[in-house]
């Protein structure tokens, strides 16, 4: 039976108050309970980033045995390679897993900045990405030497995540573009590749974790698709050094991603940015 109130009844304002004591608490409830979701998928994260470590790193060091060895054959040398290299992009990945788990429980990435050229970590990126992804170009145009203050392990990161993420997301003809400048006290960096622009709508959601603009990618790169983290341990990293990066994509000019960094904002120091309100929008240039 539905019973109806007139609108000039004195329980009417008794029913509205009802109501919106209901509304209240469905809305704490479902707060609650995504709260309790979020910390256990992070728990979840956490621990079984943690837990790969220690067998990926045995299979890494044993492949890396094997490739040492004087008297391999041709044939074994090249699965021991190929171990070598997946297990690595594997060990980027869970690391990916527990930076992200970081970002979201505690303070952020740590970043520990010292005097550095960051010239040779960025060659040597590239040089890795090329045994990783052999069928796709890659060049390389740096300045050479770039001195400034960085956490070179974290610049990896970054430099390793946006050509992965130019190689997964280009259009697998046109050679990937890697440049490092310096100029006045900043350092840029950036690449650049061919293919289906961003659409318009998703650049200022591009950092977002577990986010992918181009689903496509996963089928088309199998085993070495990323799980959509790389941009946003890249944007966490960057904003930790108090740097940005800015994305630019058209048809024809092709998607270009910019880490412009200081050259001398942090000194010797730990630091670690709580980013967990949402990752920046880039600029588009």
């Amino acid at each position: 039976m539905i019973t109806t109130v007139a609108r000039n009844s004195p329980a009417l304002p008794c029913l509205i108050r009802f109501n919106e004591a209901i509304d209240q608490a469905l809305a704490e409830s479902i707060n609650s309970y995504t709260a309790a979701v979020q910390a256990s998928r992070n728990v979840f994260l956490g621990i079984l980033g943690h837990d790969l470590r220690t067998p990926l790193s045995a299979i890494l060091l044993g492949a890396d045995v094997l490739l040492r060895m004087d008297n391999l054959g041709a044939r074994p040398t090249k699965i021991a390679s190929r171990i070598y290299s997946s297990v690595k992009r594997a060990s980027q990945i869970v690391g990916d897993l527990l930076d992200f788990t970081r970002s979201q429980v505690g303070l952020g990435i740590p970043v520990k900045t010292v005097e550095i050229d960051i010239g040779p970590v960025c060659e040597r990126i590239v040089d890795e990405s090329r045994t990783v992804y052999p069928g796709t170009e890659i060049h390389l145009n740096s300045v050479g030497r770039a001195v400034g203050y960085f956490d070179g392990d974290r610049l990896e990161q970054v430099f390793s995540n946006l050509i992965n993420n130019a190689v997964q997301h280009g259009d697998g003809r046109d050679p990937i573009t890697v440049t490092l400048d310096v100029s006045a006290d900043t350092l840029s960096f950036s690449v650049h590749n061919s293919g289906q622009p961003i659409p318009e709508e998703v650049l200022p959601f591009i950092f977002n974790p577990m986010g992918r603009y181009s689903p496509q990618a996963s089928t088309d790169n199998g085993p070495y698709s990323s799980l959509g983290l790389g941009l946003f341990i890249a944007d966490q990293i960057v904003g930790a050094h108090g740097g940005r990066i800015e994305v630019s994509s058209e048809s024809q000019s092709g998607t270009n991603f910019f880490v412009l960094l200081p050259l001398s904002t942090h000194r010797e120091s730990d630091t670690a940015v709580d980013r967990r309100q949402g990752p920046s929008v880039p600029g588009t240039l």
